[in-house]
């Protein structure tokens, strides 16, 4: 069995991460260290707009929600409030000038900056438990959103940036799979197994490029063994909106078939994924894309940001020579029209 310190078995077996690199569960506390992460990503994120916003591209920034902030009603046995989540308190609470009472005028500044960055993080928390009974938003035994659960993000995130949304993700192709197992059901001997459905959604998008290191890793069928680092980029001739968007992401963006970067390159005419929750503002500049989106698992409030992250540095340091390959696929013209 998995340590009970580590991922926990809630009602109707469905599984929890409580611990891991990111300690989970210890998050959802009032601390100096969780004020100061909310206070933190709440600086980084209204920058991030500011600057952004000054070169003429939209960002909006996407929080993932714990499977504990969601279904906190499937607990069993451990007590855990919802509303200490950090993604909810980012949102919601304003410990900020409460504790530390500002003069009017600083009142005033910070209030308006509050507006700004509220209007830039899309709330998926309120519509997440909303639905929650009518539909299974996570993998019970996976700590991912579920096919509902990304077709919900997708359709808030698309509300958000002014675009429609594809209607017929539903209707693709799907594969039953009656023994799957998630990163939580793994962690059991034997593994804890359930029956999912997998949605492939990749119609009419087309990958254009892939990083040396994604290519390096799918021919060896390691693809599920990527993070960050990773860099593909599509093209879609029939997306009924023709924006290009560069997409930064972790695991919940994840570039599968059946992920959430594949709806947003089914809707988009171009779709730059990274995987880093960091911003890459150098890549930014040479691809001059009309919208940023950034998208982050609430567990990663607790860790700072860093938005002199080089894609091009990181890959290089990490990857060394195992990125580089004998025949490089040739560059693609990132800052073209699609």
């Amino acid at each position: 069995m998995a340590a009970k310190d580590e991922v926990h078995v809630g009602e109707a077996d469905v599984l929890f991460l409580l611990q891991g690199t990111n300690n989970v569960s210890s998050q959802y506390v009032r601390s100096l260290a969780a004020q100061f992460f909310l206070i933190h990503w709440r600086l980084v994120i209204s920058e991030r707009e500011r600057r952004l916003r000054g070169a003429g591209i939209p960002y909006k920034h996407i929080l993932m929600p714990e499977k504990i902030t969601i279904y906190d009603n499937f607990l069993r046995g451990i007590d855990i409030n919802w509303k200490l989540s950090p993604a909810y308190r980012l949102l919601h609470e304003d410990e900020y000038y409460k504790k530390f009472p500002l003069r009017r005028l600083d009142l005033v500044k910070y209030l308006k900056r509050r507006a700004r960055w509220r209007a830039t993080v899309i709330d998926l928390i309120a519509p997440m438990r909303l639905q929650r009974e009518a539909q299974d938003l996570f993998y019970r035994t996976d700590s991912h959103l579920s096919f509902a659960g990304r077709l919900l993000a997708y359709r808030e995130i698309c509300r958000a940036v002014g675009t429609e949304p594809v209607r017929d993700f539903g209707e693709r192709q799907t594969t039953y799979h009656p023994g799957w197992v998630g990163d939580l059901g793994q962690a059991f001997l034997p593994p804890r197994y359930e029956g999912t459905t997998l949605h492939h959604l990749q119609r009419d998008a087309i990958r254009v490029y892939a990083s040396p290191i994604v290519e390096r890793m799918e021919e060896r069928g390691l693809e599920g063994a990527l993070h960050t680092g990773a860099h593909v980029i599509y093209r879609n001739a029939r997306a009924v909106d023709p924006r290009r968007v560069v997409l930064f992401g972790d695991s919940y963006a994840n570039f599968m078939p059946i992920g959430l970067t594949i709806m947003l390159a089914e809707t988009f005419g171009e779709l730059h994924f990274i995987w880093s929750t960091q911003i890459d503002y150098d890549y930014i500049a040479r691809v001059r894309p009309d919208l940023v989106l950034a998208e982050m698992s609430e567990r990663f409030i607790f860790r700072p940001a860093d938005d002199r992250w080089s894609l091009d540095a990181y890959v290089h340091q990490r990857y060394g020579a195992e990125a580089r390959t004998d025949s490089p696929s040739p560059p693609v013209e990132e800052g073209a029209t699609p």
